[in-house]
């Protein structure tokens, strides 16, 4: 079970599908950086370490596999 995610639901989606995208973590932390979003624990700056952890959750797998199923059936159509 583990301990209750600190990253709030909309920042982990967005982590997601800027990497379905094709953005690399370092820079998907650029542009928290440049929007201001808050780090998970309340820091003020994104490293790509923070970005390749939340993005390592299982909570993100389950995130990347509906992105996958989404895309299959959207490319099907």
């Amino acid at each position: 079970m583990g301990r209750p995610m600190l990253c709030p639901p909309a920042v982990l989606a967005r982590v997601v599908s800027l990497h379905v995208a094709g953005h690399s973590d370092s820079a998907i932390s650029t542009v928290f950086n440049r929007e201001g979003v808050p780090t998970p624990a309340g820091g003020s700056r994104w490293q790509r370490c923070h970005v390749w952890r939340l993005r390592k959750t299982a909570a993100a797998t389950r995130l990347l596999m509906f992105e996958g199923v989404v895309g299959e059936v959207v490319r099907a159509a």
